[in-house]
């Protein structure tokens, strides 16, 4: 027996300790104990690839497996046959190379091994990276719907690019890996960008694990995307070892930030706008400089009402903190070229704080602040997660709760028409907010929803046709088309439009708030003791940074409705989501006794009311604009389609 089977027998058990101090099995897994009548079936023959042999977890039939560790080191005794056997297989190895492949079924993306066990034990106890292997695969038929749902979107992945080892967490991974390469799951992938994108995996999950990755409850395919996204523009795939550990530890609040085990840090209310003593008594001393402030859109304010709202919002916060602030746009920076252009331009123009508006740009703004960590980055959007990257939105959602207590007291026929854009995060509790609005005034009120972004869909023959003339439209103008109706809106038989009311989106008043806070230093005392937590300020109408303009010619009983509506809500003796709520299939969302949902679960909700007539589109049904938003910040993706 060789000195090498000694030691791989020690090491084995050892593993065999460890695992039973942890409750665990000592030896490996099997696949017929797994799915006991997989020996029926012949699997679908993959063909002689080399397979990750980490992925190598077991043995085809339980009778072997007890001859292993679970870590697939040897135990039999020195003496043993077996031990002899593996000894001569070490010995080729060493001198000339196993060429011989493996025979394995790969189930979930793991392989048993059915022939050539002592192989991979000995390739194991070497450390090599692959083992050659004649595959069959299994396909899953008992396993849980979700693990079920990820292993579609991993054989709709290797048609296109065959590499084993993604395991990722949240569905629609693999396209969002794509797209970040500037690939997609339909065309085959060059080979030499498949292997180059395997190579630089099994780097970055090296790195990964040895920074401290086995601790995060996220996988390293999920910290991969990250990676990626950080680093799109930096050739991500041929980065050298030494390259990729520096950019996993520059990077490593990142993929902390985005943990499960980490939450949002939601701010509803901004600071008291109280100085501290040393800034304000350094002020009396030496003028402060006024602080540069770069906005960078994704499109025009003359083609978006989105942007023009922020447009509108910049000039108006020169206005409010004049000679304390100054500010610079850079519009219709929808391309990486131009996007990362103009964060140069910002920077070179003494730029201090960076807005982006829009959830499309989040990715970019994350690579720009991780690439230029001495300047503060902000983007317009909820829901998502970066440690170098602030994000703020309003809670529009107590506006429409409002506002559907209003359109129920005019709809004569209890039926009201929404359009929403997009099923984006935050999207879905306006939506539902304002249905619970409409309920608490009219309980027999319907809400028909319709997507402005669902293709080809015919909203206003669709509405008219339901009997609906009460119509919560877009929240603001759209420049291309100034003669379309937003807000809340009734029409007239006549087909004459008459406004009711008007959500408003102050950022002037948001921006304000937000450089007030960094002048007098709270803006670095909220980050505080959060650097490895993601950070969105969702402030609401308490802030004034949202409102409700009533139109003139409502009645006073209706304008009193909406004013103390909206009073208590300002108050906190009311909120939109107490009470009772039960979605379209009737199940009761929040149990007796239970709290209000949190601010997470408000700002990612996937389930529609039950008085709503509609439901969330598929994403094949959206327009390309559509299918840009839900990329980034969608409750649904183009695998799970959910939409009941």
């Amino acid at each position: 027996m060789s000195e090498a089977y000694d030691s791989a027998r020690k090491a084995g058990r050892r593993q065999m300790k460890e695992a039973l101090s942890r409750g665990e099995s000592p030896f490996l897994p099997s696949l017929d104990g797994i799915i006991p009548d997989h020996a029926s079936t012949e699997g679908m023959a993959v063909g002689t690839i080399d397979i990750p042999l980490p992925l190598v977890v077991g043995t085809r039939t339980r009778s072997r497996s007890s001859m292993f560790s679970c870590g697939f080191l040897p135990i039999a005794d020195p003496g043993s046959e077996f031990a002899v056997k593996w000894s001569a297989l070490y010995d080729a190895q060493v001198s000339e190379g196993i060429r011989d492949p493996i025979v394995a079924y790969e189930y979930l993306q793991r392989f048993y091994v059915a022939e050539g066990n002592k192989r991979v034990s000995v390739l194991r106890w070497l450390d090599n990276p692959t083992i050659t292997a004649r595959v069959a695969r299994v396909m899953p038929r008992d396993a849980d719907e979700t693990e079920a749902e990820s292993y579609r979107e991993f054989l709709e992945f290797y048609r296109v690019a065959p590499i084993y080892g993604f395991f990722f967490s949240a569905p629609g991974s693999f396209a969002r890996m794509a797209r970040l390469l500037g690939r997609d799951l339909e065309n085959p992938w060059p080979p030499d960008e498949a292997k180059r994108l395997g190579t630089a995996y099994r780097l970055f999950e090296r790195s990964f694990e040895d920074n401290g990755g086995d601790a995060l409850p996220s996988t390293a395919a999920d910290a991969f995307l990250i990676y990626l996204q950080d680093y799109a523009t930096s050739d991500p795939l041929r980065a050298s070892a030494s390259t990729m550990d520096e950019r996993v530890r520059r990077i490593w609040d990142e993929f902390v930030a985005a943990s499960p085990d980490k939450p949002i840090d939601y701010v509803e209310h901004p600071p008291d706008g109280k100085p501290r003593i040393i800034p304000a008594i350094r002020s009396l001393v030496l003028p402060a400089k006024p602080l540069r402030v770069a906005f960078i859109y994704d499109r025009s304010p003359q083609t978006s009402g989105w942007v023009a709202l922020h447009e509108r919002g910049r000039i108006d916060l020169e206005k409010r903190l004049v000679g304390q602030v100054e500010t610079i746009a850079f519009p219709s920076c929808s391309t990486g070229g131009a996007f990362d252009g103009a964060v140069e331009a910002a920077i070179a123009d003494g730029s201090a704080l960076i807005v982006t508006s829009s959830p499309r740009q989040f990715e970019q703004t994350v690579r720009a602040a991780v690439a230029h960590p001495d300047r503060s980055f902000i983007n317009c959007s909820i829901n998502l997660t970066s440690s170098a990257v602030r994000t703020f939105y309003a809670r529009m959602y107590e506006i429409k709760f409002v506002m559907g207590a209003l359109a129920a007291s005019l709809a004569k026929n209890h039926r009201i028409g929404y359009l929403a854009f997009s099923p984006i995060y935050g999207s879905i509790s306006e939506v539902n907010a304002f249905a619970l609005g409409a309920a608490l005034v009219d309980p027999y009120a319907t809400v028909h929803l319709r997507w402005l972004s669902a293709s080809g869909e015919s909203w206003e023959r669709e509405l008219l046709d339901a009997g609906v003339s009460v119509i919560a439209g877009r929240d603001h103008p759209d420049p291309t088309d100034p003669d379309t109706p937003h807000g809340l809106y009734r029409i007239g038989e006549d087909g004459s439009v008459e406004s009711l009311a008007i959500p408003v989106w102050d950022w002037g008043r948001y921006y304000e708030l937000i450089v007030r806070s960094i002048k007098n230093d709270t803006w670095q005392k909220d980050g505080t003791g959060r650097r490895e937590r993601a950070l969105n300020y969702w402030w609401g109408m308490s802030s004034g940074v949202v409102r409700l303009d009533l139109g003139q010619d409502l009645a006073a009983g209706q304008q009193r409705l909406a004013g103390l509506l909206a009073k208590s809500i300002v108050d906190r003796r009311l909120h939109p989501f107490e009470g009772a709520i039960f979605d379209q299939r009737g199940t009761r969302i929040n149990p007796e006794g239970s709290p209000r949902p949190s601010n997470e679960q408000i700002a990612s909700m996937r389930w529609l009311n039950g008085n709503i007539v509609g439901r969330l589109p598929k994403s094949w049904e959206l327009s390309r604009d559509g299918r840009d938003d839900v990329e980034v910040s969608g409750v649904i993706s183009r695998q799970t389609d959910e939409g009941e």
